[in-house]
C-alpha cells in the first residue's frame, strides 16, 4: 500500500497492511528541536541548524527522517522537501496569514542549539532568557535553562482580547475580520496541497495556520476562553449567557468563513482537516458538563463538520487534550471522524476503554506512546513493550493512526524516539499479534 492508501484505509475502519505512522503532521504530533538534534545524531546524520515549524520550538521533520520512520502523513504547510518548492511559506504569529520566506537565517538558542528561522524574526538573549522578536516586538520568550514558555503578547489569559467587554454591543464592535483567512493565504495553501497531492504519495493533513499559532481556533478553549480569559469564560457560560452566546455567534461566523474558504479551495486535495482545536478536559475530568456542551457547543460543532462532509471527502479531526470520554459519544453523534490526541494518562481515558467503547465509530490519532510519563523516563526496551501493548489494544480493526500523545519534549532520550517508531513499524503489521 502507498502511505495515502494506508491512512485512508485505517480512517475507514479497515485494516491496512500496517498501522499508519505520523511524526510532525501537526504541532502535537511533532518533536522539540533539542530532542530532534539528538535524534539526528543517533541516526548518524550530520549536525546542522534545525528549521523551526513554529514558535513553540518544534522541529520541521526532514525528508530523510520521514523515510527512516516510515511516516505516512504530512502537513501541506511544510516548507522542507517534500513541498512545493516555489511556495516556501511560514506560519507566523499573525493568525490569518502565511508569510513568504525569501531568506532563512540560523541563530543559537540555549547553549549549542542552533535553529533556522525566517529572516524577519530575530532571537536575542537578555537576563538569562532568549526572546523571539519581529519589528522590535517580542512575540515569544524562551528560558535559557528549562523548557519553552509560549508567550504571544496578545494571546494571554492575563490580557484576553475581549477581557473588558461588558455588553453584546462591545462584542459586536470587536474586529472579527482580523481572524478571517485571507484569499492569498487560501491560494498559497491550495497550490501547496495540489502539488503534494499530485507529486507525493503521502496522506495530506491541513492544520490551518490560525489553528497552529493561536487566535480563534475553536469554540471553547480556542474561542471563548482565548477571547475572554479562562476563568471569565466559565462565568459567562453560567451567569452571562447572552454575552456568551453573542461571542460564540461571532466565533462561528469566523470559523465557518474560514472552513468554507479552505474546503471549497482545497477539498479535492487534502484528506484530513482540523476543524477545531479545543482543549475540553483537564487531566482529572471534563472542564464542563454534558449539559453545557449540548447547550452551547454541540450544534455549532455539527454545523462545521456537516459543511466539510457535504462539500468534500475530507475526514474531520478535533484536537482536544485531557479527560474527554463523556464528550466522545456527542462528537460521534454529529459525525466527527477523528479525535487527536487520546490522552491516555488522563482520568477515564484508558486505551482499553476507548477502543472497546468507541473503536468502531471514531479514529484515535495518537496514543502510540505516553509522551508525558513514559517516553522521557524509561529505557528503550521499556518503550518497545509500552508501544507494543498500545498497538495491540488500539490497532485491531483500523481506526488508529500511530503518533505520540503529544509533542515529544525534553528530556526524552533520542534512543527512545527511535525505539518508539521502530516498534510501530515492525510490530504494527496486520494482523496484529
Amino acid at each position: 500500500m502507498t502511505p495515502r492508501q494506508r491512512v485512508l484505509t485505517s480512517l475507514n475502519h479497515e485494516e491496512p497492511d500496517r498501522v499508519p505512522i505520523d511524526l510532525g503532521s501537526a504541532g502535537i504530533t511533532g518533536i522539540h528541536v533539542s530532542v530532534y538534534k539528538g535524534l539526528r545524531k543517533v541516526l548518524g546524520l550530520p549536525e546542522k541548524a534545525i528549521r523551526l515549524t513554529d514558535l513553540s520550538l518544534r522541529a520541521e521533520v526532514e525528508k530523510e527522517i520521514l523515510q527512516e520512520f516510515h511516516v505516512d502523513v504530512i502537513n501541506v504547510t511544510r516548507s522542507l522537501e517534500p513541498c512545493a518548492q516555489d511556495l516556501t511559506f511560514w506560519k507566523p504569529f499573525i493568525w490569518s496569514k502565511l508569510i513568504k520566506v525569501d531568506k532563512w537565517i540560523t541563530q543559537p538558542v540555549r547553549r549549542d542549539l542552533v535553529v533556522e528561522i525566517p529572516a524577519y524574526l530575530s532571537i536575542s538573549e537578555t537576563g538569562g532568557k532568549y526572546y523571539i522578536s519581529t519589528d522590535n516586538t517580542i512575540i515569544a520568550e524562551i528560558p535559557k535553562e528549562g523548557e519553552l514558555t509560549y508567550k504571544y503578547l496578545d494571546y494571554s489569559d492575563k490580557n484576553p482580547p475581549l477581557g473588558n467587554a461588558r455588553s453584546v454591543e462591545d462584542i459586536k464592535n470587536f474586529n472579527w475580520d482580523y481572524f478571517k483567512i485571507k484569499d492569498e493565504t487560501v491560494e498559497i495553501l491550495r497550490r501547496k496541497a495540489e502539488y503534494l497531492y499530485k507529486n507525493t504519495e503521502y496522506a495530506l493533513v491541513l492544520h490551518p495556520p490560525w489553528v497552529v499559532n493561536g487566535g480563534i481556533r475553536g469554540l471553547h478553549q480556542g474561542g471563548g476562553q482565548y477571547l475572554r480569559g479562562f476563568s471569565q469564560w466559565f462565568i459567562d457560560l453560567k451567569f452571562r449567557k447572552p454575552l456568551a452566546e453573542a461571542i460564540l455567534d461571532h466565533v462561528m461566523e469566523v470559523l465557518m468563513y474560514n472552513t468554507k474558504k479552505l474546503v471549497d479551495s482545497l477539498g479535492g486535495y487534502i484528506h484530513v482537516m482540523l476543524v477545531a482545536s479545543d482543549d475540553l478536559g483537564t487531566e482529572q475530568g471534563p472542564q464542563f458538563s454534558i449539559q453545557v456542551f449540548r447547550e452551547f457547543y454541540k450544534e455549532r460543532y455539527a454545523e462545521i463538520i456537516n459543511y466539510v462532509k457535504k462539500h468534500s471527502k475530507i475526514y474531520t479531526l478535533l484536537h482536544s487534550d485531557g479527560s474527554i470520554f463523556p464528550f466522545i459519544k456527542e462528537f460521534i453523534d454529529i459525525g466527527l471522524d477523528i479525535i487527536n490526541p487520546p490522552q491516555i494518562s488522563a482520568k477515564g481515558m484508558e486505551p482499553e476503554r476507548l477502543k472497546r467503547t468507541y473503536g468502531e465509530q471514531i479514529t484515535f490519532w495518537g496514543a502510540g506512546a505516553d509522551t508525558q510519563h513514559i517516553l522521557p523516563f524509561v529505557k528503550p526496551e521499556e518503550v518497545v513493550e509500552h508501544v507494543r501493548n498500545l498497538i495491540k489494544i488500539l490497532a485491531p480493526g483500523g481506526g488508529f493512526v500511530f503518533a505520540g500523545v503529544h509533542t515529544i519534549m525534553p528530556p526524552t532520550p533520542p534512543e527512545n524516539v527511535v525505539a518508539m517508531f521502530k516498534t510501530a513499524y515492525e510490530y504494527g503489521k496486520y494482523p496484529i499479534r
